[in-house]
């Protein structure tokens, strides 16, 4: 399946600021508009490293289900929680990637691990209320971090310089940096079950600690934001009174671009899938006959294919055509999804670990690197926050339907309706693709011959 073409031949750029007047820029020095210094470029990429690794020790991924479970929910109720996560998530996503914008993408981030920290003490009371209060300020802490984070990312290849694309240099970038969140994930959850057993609380508290903690090494980045030329000063400083007229040219952007707008919808499918069937894999091969210990080996072994192709990532994204290459990827989990509706155990694993996994662990960047390609540097962080916000919108429908579906039907139906949510709906987004086209060739034609 072919999802889009290659880079289509339009201005995708905001009618409010131009490509000369428009740049991200630290606000501490103009002379630094154009490229960072070694010694700057070696602070900038540590200090996000120190951020992305703190931020991302997950103790309570590997336990907070068991955990709610143990306080009386029921599997129906903390989907409705996750769910709840989703619906804050998704309000929130437009307006953070507007702030992230407009008044600074390091303080996006400081505001989400401000929020997330919080978050994390408010599971500690079994209160249905502050629960749910700890999963929506949850949701929004990760709608701050959303297109903030990348466009930090993107920034700093495209100031550092050095061999190879920009596009190159930004997939190499964000894969290390997601090699690193991976493995902080990873020692995470495998230390959180062992400090569940100590206490309860341990992991929850060292998990809103390391949170917080990761603020310090952003402090040492200096802000970025969509920054105008100083003839263009007054500008800037009346866009920071009208973020919804600044939420209308990102949408704009992405609407006069049909490639772009194709991205933006096969990326929050693929992740609404992968994320909906990955939350129910530990119940999935449980019910093949995997003990809970054979289950966590699953997992760690997941944990390292998503670290190998991860760092595979890069040269792919360099030597394959990106259309080719995520049409590939994304049919690769799509394959995965179809093997494990199956129901063989040996089967499972192979489309678990050898297609789903490796699939999504590449597919990531390279949507990340085509989607920041096409994002105009105005609206850059806006832009990306709409990836985020249809994957939310696809999860506030996928992640309750699916959970209630596995009262009624089996796995394997399951997981065969997710195959066909990812086939019928690539081809729903071609067609509207297809359609948007259309409309913007006749467009064009009729203001010539007009």
């Amino acid at each position: 399946m072919s999802i889009v073409p290659g880079p289509h031949q339009l201005d995708i750029g905001s009618p409010s600021y131009t490509a000369e007047a428009v740049s991200i820029v630290p606000e501490t020095s103009q002379a630094q508009q154009r490229m960072l210094t070694p010694k700057l470029r070696r602070r900038w990429a540590l200090a996000y490293a120190a951020y992305i690794g703190s931020s991302n020790v997950n103790l309570t991924g590997a336990v907070w289900v068991v955990y709610l479970a143990g306080r009386g929910y029921s599997p129906l109720a903390i989907g409705l929680f996750e769910m709840l996560f989703h619906v804050a998530k998704f309000l929130a996503e437009a307006p953070t990637g507007v702030f992230a914008d407009l008044v600074g993408r390091r303080a996006s981030l400081i505001l989400s691990c401000a929020l997330n920290a919080a978050a994390t003490l408010l599971l500690l009371s079994p209160a249905a209320q502050l629960i749910a209060l700890s999963f929506a300020l949850s949701g929004v802490s990760w709608a701050f971090k959303g297109g903030a984070q990348e466009a930090v990312i993107w920034t700093l290849a495209e100031r550092s310089g050095g061999a190879g694309e920009l596009a190159y240099r930004y997939s190499r970038l964000f894969s290390r940096m997601l090699v690193l969140m991976l493995i902080a994930s990873a020692l995470g959850e495998a230390s959180g079950g062992f400090l569940f057993r100590i206490n309860f609380a341990v992991p929850f508290t060292l998990s809103a600690l390391t949170t917080a903690l990761a603020i310090v090494p952003l402090l040492l980045i200096p802000e970025t934001r969509a920054q105008q030329d100083a003839h263009d000063r007054r500008d800037e400083l009346r866009a920071l009174w009208r973020p919804l007229a600044h939420l209308s040219d990102g949408l704009s952007a992405v609407w006069r671009n049909p490639t772009l707008l194709a991205l933006l919808l096969f990326s929050g499918l693929e992740a609404a899938i992968f994320t909906t069937t990955g939350f129910y894999t530990q119940l999935y091969f449980h019910q093949l006959g995997f003990t809970l210990g054979a289950i966590g080996v699953i997992v760690a072994i997941g944990s390292v294919v998503d670290f190998l192709a991860t760092a595979l990532a890069p040269r792919l994204i360099a030597r394959i055509r990106r259309r080719w290459l995520l049409a590939a990827l994304y049919g690769a989990v799509a394959l995965g999804v179809l093997i494990m509706s199956l129901g063989n155990p040996v089967v499972g694993l192979v489309g678990f670990l050898l297609l789903i996994h490796p699939g999504d662990a590449i597919f990531v960047p390279a949507m990340s690197a085509s989607l920041n390609e096409r994002a105009p540097e105005a609206q850059r962080a806006t832009v990306l926050s709409l990836d985020t916000t249809l994957f939310s919108a696809a999860m506030i429908v996928a992640f309750p339907l699916f959970g209630l579906g596995l009262t009624r039907i089996p796995f394997g139906v399951a997981y065969l309706c997710a195959f066909g949510a990812l086939i019928v709906g690539g081809g729903v987004i071609l067609l509207i693709q297809r359609a948007r086209r259309r409309q913007i060739y006749h467009k064009d034609v009729g203001g010539c011959t007009g």
